[in-house]
């Protein structure tokens, strides 16, 4: 993949001295989390604080990536940098303008030790995970932020709408890979290293729900159905909404058996 700047970026870049993929690769600064040592290499994320030319400040989440390989159609025997593809990904929800963390920069070079590769994007400020909101719903109350929830549910179900068009699964939508503004009410993609494409967006569909519906057990049927609603464009109930709602209800169903069969197993 070649070199990626996004526009306006070049000029700060230059401003903070880290206009070179060495000075990206070589900069010193604190691990936002630990670095993933798998896949026969090493990955990390630090968040960076640059300076704008005109004053103020900009934060990026610069991700550093070593002879760290995942294999895809593409490269089926030799394997290509997992941020290849989350660069790829990010690329291709702004082009069809699915909310995503901005790209600003992506580089790889080939070292000794396999493939580098840099890659920032710029920190959703303001924004904050949906499954944090959704613990501060259950502690304050939910009545307390229904007007608040009523807002957000049609923007969630309008994103992955968009999202499934393109008939891409995200493959780990947890609700903490949805940031949410609660402000401007808006929400916003994150973690789109697995994203895959599928067959249709019913498959692509079907994958994300069912693992956004397990892992938000504390939102109540209702807001569900609200969400399933505002998801398929309906105002009502009606035969297609059974259908998906049945289908999503007995992939859970059927989890949940395979779970409860495994802790039965002998050891």
């Amino acid at each position: 993949m070649d070199d990626y700047l996004a526009p306006g970026w070049r000029e700060i870049l230059q401003h903070n001295r880290l206009a070179s993929f060495e000075a990206l690769w070589t900069l010193e600064a604190d691990w936002f989390e630990p670095p993933n040592q798998r896949r026969g290499g090493w990955s990390g994320v630090a968040r960076v604080t640059l300076e704008l030319p005109g004053g103020g400040e900009v934060h990026l989440f610069l991700k550093r990536q070593e002879s760290h390989l995942r294999k895809s159609w593409r490269h089926p025997f030799r394997g290509e940098p997992t941020f290849r593809a989350e660069a790829r990904n990010l690329r291709l929800l702004e082009r069809h303008a699915v909310a995503a963390p901005q790209l600003v920069l992506y580089q790889e070079r080939m070292g000794d030790q396999g493939w580098k590769v840099v890659l920032a994007t710029r920190e959703l400020e303001g924004q904050q995970p949906l499954d944090r909101l959704i613990e501060q719903w259950h502690a304050e109350g939910w009545s307390a932020s229904r007007e608040l929830r009523r807002a957000l549910i049609p923007e969630v179900a309008a994103l992955l709408r968009r999202f499934h068009r393109l008939r891409q699964a995200h493959n780990a939508l947890h609700a903490k890979h949805i940031f949410i503004d609660p402000v401007r009410r808006r929400a916003t993609l994150i973690d789109l290293e697995k994203m895959r494409p599928r067959l249709t967006r019913r498959q692509a569909m079907l994958r994300d729900l069912d693992t956004l519906n397990r892992r938000t057990a504390r939102i109540s049927r209702s807001d569900r159905l609200r969400f399933l609603l505002a998801y398929l464009g309906k105002e009502r109930v009606d035969r297609e909404v059974r259908r998906i709602w049945r289908r999503l209800d007995d992939i859970l169903t059927r989890k949940e058996r395979r779970k409860m069969l495994k802790r039965k197993r002998p050891r």
